[in-house]
């Protein structure tokens, strides 16, 4: 081979390698074992904030305040109340999916809090029905997300699609069956979507998955309250200094850092959702949420009043 054909070959590398080192410098790291081990992170990860909004769902027009209530027409959306019905209190947050015989079932409601913050904690209280069972894939759990503008219909009906930075960001805090690996309701990890995740093998860009290591993974047992907390803090435009956080009971579950979020600052989180959205519905299937907080800071599990 002539000289003139090894350059463009070293070339090729060169930018090969660029790219990869790109790719990399892009992707969050995992920094969950860090934070546990140490103390002073720990802490400063899990300062409280200002709590600006608590739904217990007790009083009778509490979903009022609550839009997009897909499913309350056909009675898949419902303050439900009775004996052991709730986290705390007399009522919790009803949603059912509905047996389609393999075709998509859902249940939905979501609360806007224009005009945003930089930074948001998510709590709620979760407890699946004894017989839940999703078959595969299903998104229930709580979303948090961040959305350009005033409006608060904007962004959504996006799956499948990478956001371009000056438009959405955001993540679920749900559990996964891994194609029946994991019983039901399954492992939880964060479904996200953000500019810089990664393609799907078919081509789309579906949300990428994020779990810590194998021995911290945590899988969901049905009939069981859990305390559910997810936190997102959005990037510096022009800089990967964004973080996303979960809990289970108290207790950090993952810590990621180095996420590019956005690429204009009017992109702040401004929406959350309590769903329940089976992909190929074959049977009933209904979960509760309760005791629901927004804060700037962390928030933490219910220091009494529970069970």
């Amino acid at each position: 081979m002539t000289a003139r054909g090894v350059i463009p070959l070293v070339l090729l590398g060169l930018l090969a390698i660029t790219l990869a080192r790109a790719q990399d410098a892009a992707a969050p790291r995992d920094v969950t074992t860090r934070t546990l081990a140490q103390q002073q992170e720990l802490r400063q990860l899990e300062t409280p904030g200002a709590v600006f909004f608590e739904e217990d769902f007790e009083a009778p027009d509490c979903l009022a305040k609550w839009y997009n209530r897909i499913g309350e027409k056909h009675g898949l959306v419902r303050v439900a109340s009775g004996p052991g019905i709730a986290h705390s209190g007399a009522g919790a947050l009803e949603l059912r999916a509905r047996d389609r015989n393999g075709q998509s079932s859902a249940a939905l409601v979501s609360y806007w809090f224009h005009p945003g913050y930089d930074t948001v904690y998510f709590r709620r209280y979760i407890k699946f029905a004894a017989d839940y069972d999703q078959g595969n894939l299903n998104h229930v759990g709580g979303s948090l997300y961040a959305v350009a503008g005033a409006n608060k219909w904007a962004q959504m009906g996006q799956a499948g699609l990478r956001p371009a930075g000056n438009d959405r960001f955001g993540a679920s805090f749900e559990p996964w069956r891994n194609w029946g690996r994991n019983d039901p309701p399954g492992m939880l990890m964060l479904y996200t979507y953000w500019m810089d995740m990664k393609r799907d093998r078919d081509g789309h860009f579906w949300g990428n998955m994020f779990m810590p290591e194998t021995r911290l993974r945590v899988s969901l047992k049905r009939g069981v309250w859990y305390c559910l907390e997810h936190m997102i803090k959005a990037n510096t435009p022009g800089q990967t200094d964004g973080e996303m956080a979960a809990w289970i009971n108290g207790r950090l579950y993952i810590h990621l850092q180095g996420f590019r979020w956005r690429t204009s600052p009017d992109v702040k989180l401004k929406r959350i959702g309590l769903g329940l959205y089976i992909h190929q519905s074959r049977r009933p299937n209904t979960v509760w949420y309760d005791d629901v907080a927004l804060s700037t800071g962390y928030i933490g599990p219910q220091k009494s009043n529970s069970r």
